[in-house]
């Protein structure tokens, strides 16, 4: 099998235009995402002469798709941190996935830092069980604004649990940064969602002229509903130790009932605590997610939040002694006030994201960022006011 280009597609048109990033194999055995972008690619060039973007395809992990596994020394999609980056840079010991980090990184360097239009980042995946098609995203308003339009289900919250994400650096940068699970990994069906979800993608933001979906009679599968929210309320996590393997086929999105037995771990059966829906069981060997509960989220309440965040009701709670706004997207709350402020509110407000920095103090982040530069790797500093 030969090796990927890491940029295997660009077509660069104009910096005040806005620009499109989609990734793929971000996980080596996730190959279905490779496979539909050369067609996404081949339309792109198609019809550049109509393109109003500017559009690149960004591969993720060389050595894993080679060997058809989902990483090698660890995984590409946790690794997107401080202390990674720096010890990417120092090689002071061989991890295979330092070098994917590096080489994307610097792409994303050189792609971003003369940009002035908007920026989308899209990356690509499916799953170890069969599944509907989903949008998976951190909790923004532009996030939210975009993917509502989609069609998909969308899942959110994924921030407050998954450290080193890709799109968790893309999203605090300020950009509209998402990903897309087309269904199961070697499933034909995977191929064909990931190129309808591009097309929509490309449709809905005007990137390229409509009258060449037309041409290629595209037009009439980009129509879609309106988006259904859901919120992620738990996640499993497995240790390299761990022997851990799903009771029963689940399906994403399948409604639990309470005492129904889900997976074994070590020596331990996990049953439902309530009736929430599974989402992403694990079904592979490799994997830190055994799986996660997820609950609806209704649109009355999607528009509540982004009422108050747009109206800025978190300074409201720096009336209180001790609260007060570090910068326009991190709160700082003493730890003996934390258990009079609802979690419902901060989450609500945004603040999906905490971590103590500071003895008796807990800082509070949300992703409504206008940050929007990407340093040199060796210059790099989290958005964060913390090196994690």
């Amino acid at each position: 099998m030969s090796e990927p280009d890491r940029l295997f597609y660009s077509l660069e048109t104009d910096n005040a235009l806005p620009t499109i990033i989609f990734f793929c194999c971000i996980h080596g055995n996730e190959k279905a995402g490779y496979i539909a972008l050369q067609s996404v690619n081949d339309f792109i060039e198609k019809h550049k002469k109509s393109a109003n973007a500017n559009f690149y395809t960004i591969f993720g992990n060389k050595e894993a798709y080679i060997q058809n596994q989902r990483f090698i020394n660890k995984d590409l999609n946790r690794i997107w941190t401080k202390s990674h980056l720096v010890e990417s840079s120092r090689k002071a010991a061989y991890v295979s996935e330092y070098n994917d980090l590096v080489e994307i990184y610097n792409i994303l360097h050189l792609v971003l830092k003369d940009k002035k239009g908007p920026i989308y980042c899209i990356d690509l995946h499916t799953t170890s069980g069969p599944t509907r098609p989903f949008v998976v995203m951190n909790d923004s308003i532009k996030n939210r604004d975009f993917v509502k339009h989609l069609g998909y289900p969308v899942i959110f919250n994924i921030e407050s649990f998954i450290e080193g994400a890709l799109l968790n650096m893309l999203s605090d940068l300020g950009h509209v940064s998402f990903g897309f699970e087309a269904g199961e990994h070697t499933s034909k069906d995977s191929v064909k969602e990931f190129k309808l979800f591009c097309y929509r993608v490309i449709s809905n933001l005007e990137l390229i002229d409509r009258q060449s979906f037309i041409d290629d009679g595209i037009d009439n599968y980009l129509k879609s509903k309106q988006a259904k929210y859901y919120e992620i309320v738990f996640r499993q996590n497995l240790e390299p130790q761990d022997s851990f393997e799903m009771i029963g086929n689940f399906l994403n999105f399948h409604k639990l009932k309470k005492g129904e037995r889900i997976a074994r771990l070590n020596d331990r059966i996990i049953s439902a605590p309530s009736d929430y829906r599974i989402f992403m069981p694990l079904y592979q060997k490799k994997g830190e997610d055994g799986f996660f509960y997820i609950k609806r989220i209704s649109n009355v309440k999607l528009k509540v939040a982004k009422l108050i965040r747009k109206l800025g009701f978190e300074h409201l709670l720096t009336i209180l002694p001790g609260i007060n706004m570090v910068n326009h997207y991190t709160l700082a709350i003493p730890d003996p006030l934390i258990k009079y402020i609802p979690k419902r509110l901060l989450f609500a407000l945004g603040y999906r994201k905490s971590v103590e920095m500071e003895e008796n103090k807990t800082y509070f982040t949300k992703q409504e960022r206008k940050i929007t530069a990407l340093p040199k790797l060796n210059a790099f500093v989290s958005p964060y006011k913390y090196n994690k």
